[in-house]
């Protein structure tokens, strides 16, 4: 009796899931081509900068394969489709690039993110993975609906705030007061607010330095005054002259929400 209620359980499941490709096949077979690429997908908004110009930042869909290569610039081929608010991302095939830039890594490429899209679904050859999207202007929110092939590494990041900036210091450790040192400076100017990220989320800025002997955790600011801000770096340049020796273990770096940088080991 087990052994024939276990059978019949059996079927009823692959009859679902054996209805439910059917469907999502019906549903999205003008785009479905039969390309399939042998790796799974890693995928996650991303804020980023389309040159070193000043600019605002562009919001994207960063495509990562679980397969590592022989060349850390390979890229994926991929054709996009809008049907409404939704976003269909169709794999096309692996890019090897003409020139190896000789490091081992993923291929990796980046897919424009309209802020209207509510949904976003992947097809490589016949399979399909759906996850709805939620953009708003403090962070995107990604809930999944089917998945087979790809793995959203963040459910919530948040968005890159207007007219905000990143202090973000390493230092050896012995000079360690250098950190705190230059943020007293920061609070010290009333046109700088500092801020948390609050709640779940990637934060979209460097959360510390990496590579230091004490990596300190950053902190994050809102400026009221643009001319106030772009002072940081001539007033960087000046405390760096007379308070970080060359070869130090120091670095200080000032990442503004439109691509402005500011670094303690050049001249601003």
């Amino acid at each position: 009796m087990k052994k024939l209620t276990l059978l019949i359980l059996s079927i009823i499941i692959f009859s679902c899931s054996t209805d439910d490709e059917m469907a999502n096949e019906t549903e999205y077979s003008e785009f479905i081509t039969g390309n399939l690429i042998e790796t799974e997908i890693n995928f996650m908004p991303e804020e980023i900068f389309n040159t070193n110009d000043v600019q605002e930042p562009s919001l994207k869909l960063k495509l990562i394969s679980s397969e590592i290569f022989s060349c850390v610039n390979f890229s994926l081929s991929t054709t996009e489709f809008t049907k409404g608010s939704e976003l269909i991302i169709r794999f096309d095939g692996i890019i090897e690039p003409e020139i190896c830039l000789t490091a081992f890594g993923p291929a990796i490429s980046y897919i424009d993110l309209p802020l209207n899209t509510n949904k976003v679904t992947f097809i490589n050859g016949n399979t399909i993975d759906k996850y709805s999207i939620d953009i708003n202007q403090e962070k995107i929110s990604l809930t999944l609906i089917e998945k087979n092939f790809t793995s959203s590494l963040y459910d919530k990041t948040f968005r890159i705030p207007e007219n905000s900036f990143a202090y973000v210091c390493g230092t050896n450790t012995n000079n360690t007061n250098i950190y705190s040192d230059f943020f007293t400076i920061l609070e010290q100017n009333p046109d700088f607010e500092e801020f948390e990220f609050e709640g779940e989320g990637r934060i979209p800025y460097p959360e510390t330095t990496d590579g230091n002997r004490v990596n300190h955790p950053s902190k994050f600011y809102k400026y009221s005054d643009f001319a106030e801000f772009n002072d940081l770096g001539s007033i960087l340049n000046d405390y760096s002259s007379k308070n970080i020796e060359e070869n130090s273990g120091v670095t200080i770096s000032i990442y503004s929400w439109n691509n402005i940088k500011f670094y303690s080991w050049i001249e601003n």
